[in-house]
């Protein structure tokens, strides 16, 4: 499955129709938080035609867009419905490190989604449909709240060290902090 992950610019009037207008279909809707424009939402939409040129309406400001495959998550097509805090990471590497990023991620996750210290949970992992020499990644882990964020950021050593192994492998890497609206 393609997902496409759009920041589109909205007025207050246009933010509550994105999923009746949107050409696909919708699998979250993020506002901001911190690092995210207060009229800017992030929208991931499942790609259902690859032909289809126009997912948004003219009325839709599309900031930036990018076609993903999941890797080891989501497994499913299924929307994210927790509430709390969302984090979206993009992680720039060379592509060839892809794979090693991933394995890292998942190795990480063994103990930094299971710990008693923080409640965590990554959501999905998402590579470019089309990489080049470099590629963005980008994460997206729900926390119950900023505390479990915050208390994360110190997690179990066997994560620690994938995640310093992992971070060795990107060039530039930042987080948009998010609530799901949808």
């Amino acid at each position: 499955m393609v997902f496409r992950k759009s920041t589109i610019r909205v007025n207050s009037n246009l933010a509550k129709s994105i999923i009746t207008k949107a050409n696909e279909t919708v699998w979250g809707v993020w506002s901001g938080l911190f690092g995210l424009a207060n009229n800017e939402l992030i929208v991931i939409t499942l790609v259902d035609n690859l032909d289809l040129r126009k997912p948004w309406p003219d009325e839709f400001e599309v900031v930036d867009e990018q076609l993903m495959l999941a890797t080891e998550r989501p497994n499913s097509v299924s929307p994210p419905s927790l509430q709390g805090l969302y984090v979206f990471r993009s992680m720039e590497t060379e592509s060839k490190n892809i794979d090693e990023i991933v394995r890292l991620s998942t190795q990480a996750w063994g103990t930094f989604e299971t710990t008693e210290e923080y409640r965590s949970q990554p959501i999905g992992l998402f590579k470019p449909r089309n990489p080049g020499a470099v590629s963005t990644m980008w994460l997206l882990t729900w926390y119950d709240g900023f505390k479990s964020w915050e208390k994360s950021r110190d997690p179990h050593e066997e994560a620690k060290k994938a995640f310093r192994e992992r971070q060795a492998l990107l060039t530039k890497t930042s987080a948009i902090a998010t609530r799901l609206v949808t």
